[in-house]
C-alpha cells in the first residue's frame, strides 16, 4: 500500500477514535451523576461533583501526558483499556459502596477523578499519534479534534437519556461505553501495529466486560438482596426511578429509588387519611385528580365514594402504572383499581398537566414522592399549588402528603406555608397520622372554609379511618404551623430544608 494511503487510513482511524472517545467521556459523566442522584437523591450536588471532579481529573491527565514516554499508540490504547475497566465498573462500585459502606461519596469522588484523568490523557495522546505519523501540530489540527470532541458530546447527551438509560439501565450502559473504549483501543492497535501484549490485554478486558454486561441484572439482584431486608420479588430501572417490590409473609413493600413508598400492612392509614380528608369535605364529589399515586392504592380508596364519576391519575412513569395494572402483588392490594372504567391514566409530568388541563376538579389529591432533589422541587412550589387552586371547582378541595411531621418537620411546615401563600382566603389545615412503617406522617388540606371540612360521611369499606378519628385529626388536633418561608420555582427551598431535616437521622444518607 502506498505510504500516502496508509497515512490517510491511519488519520481516519485517529479522527474516528477522537469522536468515539468524546461520546464515551460525556456518557461517563452522565452515568456518574445519574448514579449518585439515584442513590443519594441530591441531583444538583451529584451532577456538579461528577462534572467538577471529572474536569479536575482531566486537567491532571493533560499534565501527566508529558511524562509518558511509551509509544503514543500503545499509551493511548492502554489508557482506553484502563478507562474501560474503571468506567465500566463505576456503577457497580458505587452501588456496592452505597449498600455496604458509609463511604459512597468517597468512592464516587475517587472513581470520578480516575475517569477524569483517563479522559484528560486522550486528546493529548491523540495529538502525539498524529505527530508520530507525520501530521504536524497546528491550530487546524486542534480545531478538528476539538470539533469532533464537541460533536461527540452532542451525540452522547442525546444517546444516554433517550436510548441507553431507558433500555439498558445504568449498569449496562456503563459496560457498553466500556466496550466502546476497548473497541477504540483495538482500532488504534490494529492500525498502528502497536504492542501485541496490549492487544491481548484488550481481548481479555473485552471478555470480562462482556460477561459483566450479560450478567449485570444478576449482579444487581445479588446486591439488592443485601439492600432490602425482605426478598426482592420485582425490580426495574425506568428512565425516572428504580422500582423494587419486596415480599415477606403478608407484607408487600414498594420502594422507589430505595425509598419506601408503602407497606401493605399499614398503607391504609396513609391512603385513607389522604383521600378521606378531602373527599369527605366536598358534597358529592364527581371529578377527582390524583397527582402521583402510580401504584393505584389511592385510586382504590377514591373509587369507594359512590358519587365519583371520573378519576384522572397523572403519573410520569408509565412503567409504574403498567406494573400496578399487571403485577399480582400490586393488583391484590389496589383491587385492580386502574382497570376501572372511571379511571383515566395520564403518563405525564404532574406540573405540566396542571398547567395544560382545561378540566375542573372537585378534589385534587397530591401523592408525590418526597422533595429530596431539585427535579421534584417544582411539585412542591407555590406556582403549582396556585395552579391547582385554579383547576378546582368553586367548592373544590385539595389535599397533599407533606412529608413526615416528625422526621422532617421544617419541610412539613414549609409545605403548609407554601399552600397558605398560594391559596389566600381558603382554610388550610395541617395534620398528621401515625403510619408504623413511616412514622408520624403529615398532610395539608386546602378547603373553601373550615365548615366544609369533614362535613360529609365516609364511605363503607375503609380499614382504618372513621368519621370520629379523622374529624379529630383535621380539626381538634390540627398542627399549629409557625409562619415561615415558602418554596417557589425560582427559590426551591423545599429540597434544602427537607434534606437538612433528614440528615440528622443516621439511616438517611
Amino acid at each position: 500500500m502506498p505510504r500516502f494511503e496508509m497515512h490517510k487510513r491511519e488519520q481516519v482511524s485517529l479522527f474516528a477514535a477522537a469522536i468515539l472517545v468524546a461520546i464515551g467521556g460525556i456518557i461517563y459523566e452522565l452515568i456518574l451523576g445519574a448514579a449518585a442522584s439515584y442513590l443519594v437523591g441530591d441531583s444538583i450536588l451529584s451532577f456538579s461533583l461528577a462534572t467538577g471532579v471529572t474536569l479536575f481529573g482531566m486537567g491532571i491527565g493533560s499534565l501527566l501526558v508529558n511524562y509518558i514516554k511509551i509509544h503514543p499508540a500503545t499509551s493511548f490504547a492502554t489508557n482506553e483499556i484502563v478507562l474501560g475497566l474503571i468506567g465500566g465498573n463505576s456503577v457497580l462500585l458505587m452501588y456496592t459502596g452505597f449498600v455496604f459502606t458509609r463511604l459512597h461519596w468517597v468512592i464516587f469522588a475517587i472513581i470520578s477523578l480516575a475517569i477524569g484523568i483517563c479522559i484528560g490523557l486522550e486528546i493529548p495522546l491523540l495529538v502525539k499519534m498524529f505527530q508520530k505519523f507525520g501530521r504536524k501540530s497546528s491550530v487546524r489540527l486542534f480545531s478538528k479534534i476539538l470539533a469532533l470532541d464537541y460533536f461527540g458530546a452532542l451525540v452522547a447527551s442525546l444517546l444516554f437519556p433517550l436510548i441507553m438509560l431507558p433500555h439498558l439501565g445504568l449498569m449496562r450502559s456503563a459496560y457498553l461505553v466500556a466496550a466502546l473504549n476497548i473497541a477504540v483501543a483495538v482500532l488504534i492497535l490494529r492500525q498502528m501495529k502497536a504492542s501485541r501484549v496490549v492487544m491481548i490485554v484488550s481481548i481479555v478486558a473485552t471478555i470480562v466486560l462482556s460477561g459483566l454486561f450479560i450478567y449485570a441484572t444478576e449482579i444487581e439482584n445479588a446486591i439488592d438482596k443485601r439492600t432490602y431486608k425482605d426478598p426482592v420479588m420485582f425490580q426495574q430501572q425506568t428512565p425516572y426511578q428504580k422500582i423494587v417490590l419486596t415480599r415477606y409473609k403478608k407484607d408487600t413493600r414498594l420502594f422507589l429509588n430505595h425509598n419506601l413508598q408503602f407497606s401493605s400492612l399499614d398503607e391504609a392509614r396513609y391512603h385513607e387519611t389522604l383521600s378521606a380528608s378531602a373527599l369527605s369535605s366536598v358534597a358529592s364529589p364527581k371529578r377527582v385528580l390524583i397527582m402521583g399515586g402510580g401504584d393505584g392504592l389511592l385510586t382504590r380508596d377514591v373509587l369507594k365514594y359512590p358519587s365519583v364519576e371520573h378519576v384522572t391519575l397523572v403519573d410520569i412513569d408509565e412503567s409504574m402504572t403498567n406494573l400496578a395494572k399487571t403485577n399480582h402483588l400490586l393488583t391484590d392490594i389496589n383491587q385492580r383499581s386502574l382497570h376501572d372504567s372511571r379511571v383515566n391514566i395520564v403518563n405525564q409530568d404532574a406540573f405540566q398537566f396542571a398547567f395544560s388541563t382545561q378540566d375542573k376538579y372537585d378534589v385534587v389529591l397530591i401523592d408525590l414522592v418526597d422533595p429530596s432533589n431539585e427535579r421534584l422541587a417544582k411539585l412542591y412550589s407555590e406556582q403549582l399549588y396556585r395552579q391547582v387552586g385554579n383547576i378546582l371547582t368553586e367548592h373544590g378541595v385539595m389535599a397533599t402528603q407533606a412529608t413526615s411531621s416528625f422526621f422532617s418537620p421544617q419541610a412539613f411546615y414549609m409545605v403548609a406555608n407554601t399552600i397558605k401563600s398560594a391559596h389566600p382566603g381558603r382554610h388550610i389545615a395541617a395534620f398528621s397520622v401515625n403510619v408504623p412503617s413511616f412514622g408520624e406522617w403529615g398532610f395539608v388540606l386546602s378547603a373553601p372554609n373550615a365548615d366544609v371540612v369533614m362535613s360529609q360521611p365516609l364511605p363503607k369499606g375503609l380499614r382504618y379511618q372513621n368519621q370520629k378519628l379523622l374529624t379529630f385529626l383535621t380539626k381538634n388536633n390540627a398542627v399549629s404551623v409557625p409562619s415561615g418561608p415558602v418554596s417557589t420555582l425560582i427559590s426551591p427551598r423545599i429540597t434544602d430544608v427537607y434534606n437538612a431535616d433528614m440528615r440528622q437521622w443516621r439511616y438517611y444518607n
